[in-house]
């Protein structure tokens, strides 16, 4: 039997959910189903990632984090992390 990976919050990086907060609303709603969808961790790691982001300043929401926004800071994150190199 092959043990499944033990996902922590830190397999999913800051660049990965900022680029589906800064997509279209109808291409990223709800956020933490594309997460999972595409990256393949659990709801629970997905939605800690979320939060660490939101806790960060990079995301603003009004009643849901799954419909959030980049805030500036979020957005200039996003594009630091584009033009690392």
């Amino acid at each position: 039997m092959i043990a499944a990976k033990k996902w922590k919050r830190s397999d999913i990086s800051t660049e990965c959910v900022l680029g589906v907060y800064a997509r279209p609303h109808k291409d990223k709603y709800p956020v933490d189903e594309v997460l999972q969808t595409e990256t393949g961790a659990p709801n629970k790691v997905i939605w800690a990632a979320m939060w660490r982001e939101e806790g960060r300043g990079f995301i603003e929401y009004g009643c849901n984090l799954r419909g959030g926004w980049l805030t500036q800071e979020g957005k200039s994150e996003l594009l630091n992390g584009y033009f690392k190199e």
